[in-house]
């Protein structure tokens, strides 16, 4: 099996086709211990969720799910947002499919020259009193991933809107979107680790609400108003 370094943590699993061709940038050559040996029976896994239609598709989605919960002991939590870097910062856009924020990211990277760091299920780690974002190979079907780990600068969740306006929300506002966002997990104990983590992040960190036009006006007033809050605190 090969070994992957993957939120900090030596990941070891075997994949193939897709899977395998999004985790090249995590391959790492170390022996020794590893944190979490990610095992999945593909087959079982696609029986069981059939609209998933192939093994490959399978085996992606599967995977991050296991590492999704591998990684609460860890003090993180996969999220699904649109990752994007920018002076030493992460910025995380989440929706729902299809109400545009990676069409949103994208601005910000050519308005501004960020970085795209993972399209689809970054992960959010708390370490040494701090949350840190990381790249992951489960990063969506244009595979926009980074192996990087940078400091949350804050999060942005995204709705369609007649006009671009953006302000800050309550941790209490916004833990529905978050969860909404996360996986639902059917262990007991994974799901409240979740929300434990879900709940130190939102009471840490700068969070938004988002409506915007996604033109480029949206990313001019999402990206002003978000780096001058010098992380939310």
């Amino acid at each position: 099996m090969a070994r992957y370094r993957i939120a900090d943590l030596t990941v070891q699993m075997d994949v193939s086709e897709r899977t395998k061709q999004q985790a090249k940038p995590y391959l790492i050559q170390q022996d020794g211990p590893v944190d979490s040996c990610l095992s999945l029976d593909c087959q079982r896994f696609l029986e069981r969720y059939p609209q998933l239609k192939d093994l490959d598709t399978a085996q992606y989605i599967g995977t991050g799910a296991v590492f999704a919960a591998e990684v609460l002991a860890f003090y993180g939590f996969q999220f699904h947002a649109s990752a994007v870097m920018l002076e030493g910062k992460v910025y995380l856009f989440s929706a729902p499919p299809g109400t545009g924020k990676s069409t949103h990211t994208g601005k910000w990277r050519r308005l501004f020259g960020a970085e795209i760091i993972n399209d689809d299920k970054p992960v959010l780690r708390r370490m040494n009193g701090s949350w840190t974002v990381y790249g992951t190979p489960w990063s969506g079907k244009h595979d926009l991933s980074n192996p990087v780990s940078v400091p949350l600068g804050g999060i942005a969740f995204v709705k369609r809107g007649e006009q671009n306006r953006i302000y800050r929300i309550s941790p209490a506002e916004a833990v529905p979107a978050m969860i909404s966002q996360c996986i639902r997990f059917g262990h007991r104990d994974c799901m409240s680790r979740q929300l434990e983590l879900i709940d130190l992040l939102l009471r840490e960190s700068a969070v938004w609400q988002l409506f915007c036009r996604n033109d480029d006006e949206a990313a001019i007033v999402s990206c002003e108003a978000m780096k001058c809050d010098e992380g939310g605190k």
